[in-house]
């Protein structure tokens, strides 16, 4: 049995977390592993986690409390959690959902979260916030579950860990360099693909993939590695896979893969001039 919770707050994107045996805290201070910047949240507001294949809230003892489907959670209590529950964090300041999955091939990862030097590869759906607009709630939701169905098929086949799935985009880790860009070539054609079967599907996505050391904590990973990851994939553009020099030195070894010539970036928060290359797919 698999336990996911889905966090949404007002600043930032919906993340989809598996829960572990390890507590994954929530809160406003920098050490929270899921932090919600709103000074109505506590520095460590609410746990949460899973034990003997039951998954459990803790609220610590926060300021303005937490409620699980509309119910006040005793901070001396710890609560067990059923699939659908709610949980509400400082009266709505940030909203929890939790979901229980039968574990099966289809529903978990497949391999193991990788360690020591880890392929990190960031997905966008390109345009996302205008589908919504043009098509309507319905509609973009039935193509983001395409997207969502096609990338994460596509990245287990390739022996890839899902960290994330947010929403429009994904982070996956590998272990082999070689097989995070073969899955985002197969990702692209696999899309490409399903456009050339129903024109009017507007799923287009952007890869970025950079390769280092990270530190792997509560099934997510943080460091520099995973956010130059991430801005490479921001400058991507649509159907486009970026990768950093790392990456091309240690997937090229068999010679198969072709490359663009070298771009120079500049990439946000990060200092100096970057260094990428395009992965011809198509």
């Amino acid at each position: 049995m698999s336990f996911f919770i889905e966090i949404s707050s007002p600043n930032k994107k919906n993340v989809r977390l598996m829960l572990t045996e390890s507590h994954l805290v929530i809160g406003r201070s920098g050490v929270c592993d899921f932090v919600i910047d709103d000074p109505y949240v506590s520095g460590t507001h609410i746990e949460l986690w899973v034990e003997n294949e039951t998954a459990h809230a803790r609220d610590l003892n926060s300021s303005n409390g937490s409620s699980c489907n509309g119910k006040p959670i005793d901070a001396a209590v710890t609560l067990n959690l059923s699939n659908e529950d709610r949980i509400d964090v400082a009266g709505g300041k940030a909203t929890i959902l939790v979901s229980e999955h039968v574990d099966s091939l289809e529903s978990k990862n497949v391999s193991p979260p990788p360690s020591g030097t880890v392929t990190f590869l960031f997905s966008d759906m390109f345009g996302s916030t205008d589908l919504v607009r043009e098509l309507g709630d319905i509609k973009s939701r039935e193509i983001s579950r395409m997207h969502e169905d096609i990338l994460s098929d596509t990245i287990r086949k390739h022996e890839g860990y899902i960290v994330k799935e947010m929403g429009d985009g994904f982070m996956a880790a590998f272990a082999s360099s070689r097989s995070a860009v073969l899955c985002a070539i197969a990702i692209q054609n696999n899309l490409f693909k399903l456009r050339e079967r129903e024109k009017e599907l507007p799923i287009n996505v952007r890869i970025g993939l950079n390769t280092g050391e990270a530190i792997l904590e509560n099934g997510d990973y943080f460091g520099r590695a995973v956010n130059e990851a991430a801005r490479v994939s921001a400058k991507a553009l649509a159907d486009q896979i970026l990768i950093t020099a790392v990456t091309k030195r240690m997937a090229d070894s068999a010679g198969d893969i072709e490359f663009g010539d070298a771009l120079e970036f500049e990439l946000k928060g990060l200092p100096g001039i970057h260094t990428m290359y395009e992965v011809q797919w198509n």
